[in-house]
């Protein structure tokens, strides 16, 4: 017979002696030995209570960005090559606000006065995440009062450069292909911007006007 069996007929008798067995001769017992069992049974029950509990979550997946210096080519000399095409003149602004010039034909650009990189500010963001810079798409700069013929100015989304400011890589150039304008503990990060100004490349019979020449844009910072 299989080990198991004989200790459960071992208990089984043993169980029997004690309580049915010993019953006719001793029915106090068999009630002390129950009692005793339920004493021990009940020690074992674990007393429960319970309460509702609140599960919140607060969502902010917006946040903040101001331009705190605006971008300015200064005061320049500009001549715009007549047949416009690849003859092009450019004022190349770089981020820590110094400039180049190229000239190309008849087309030619002189500065006159200083330039200023365009800085932004970012807050509110998650802290310690690297954010995405999206540079504006093309655009021109006009004196609205200016003839048809007359020349503008062109921004190219290609030109832009950036510069971080504070953070994790302050000083760094910014990276548009592995972004890394990472926020520092508050969530907050700037950025300067240049580009390049550059003379019109459409035909043209008139020069620029001694105006002021501007241009609108958006700067955008993603996750």
């Amino acid at each position: 017979m299989p080990l198991n069996l004989v200790l459960r007929n071992i208990c089984f008798k043993t169980f029997y002696n004690l309580i049915i067995g010993d019953y006719m001769f001793n029915p106090n017992k068999i009630t002390k030995i129950l009692g005793a069992t339920f004493i021990l049974v009940s020690s074992n029950v674990a007393l429960a209570a319970t309460a509702a509990g609140t599960a919140t979550v607060t969502v902010q997946n917006t946040f903040t960005l101001t331009e705190t210096t605006a971008l300015s080519f200064g005061t320049i000399r500009a001549k715009a090559d007549a047949t416009g095409s690849t003859n092009i003149a450019a004022l190349v602004l770089d981020p820590d606000g110094s400039t180049t010039v190229t000239a190309a034909g008849d087309a030619e650009i002189t500065a006159l006065t200083p330039a200023t990189a365009g800085v932004f500010t970012v807050a509110g963001a998650a802290s310690f995440t690297d954010l995405e810079i999206e540079f504006p798409a093309d655009f021109k700069l006009v004196f609205a009062s200016a003839p048809p013929t007359s020349p503008d100015f062109e921004i190219l989304q290609a030109d832009w450069t950036a510069d971080i400011i504070g953070g994790a890589n302050d000083t760094l150039a910014y990276n548009s292909v592995t972004p890394n304008l990472q926020t520092d503990n508050t969530g907050a990060v700037a950025f300067s911007v240049g580009t390049s100004l550059k003379t019109d490349s459409a035909t043209s019979s008139t020069g620029y006007l001694d105006e002021s020449y501007t241009g609108n844009y958006t700067m955008t910072v993603n996750y």
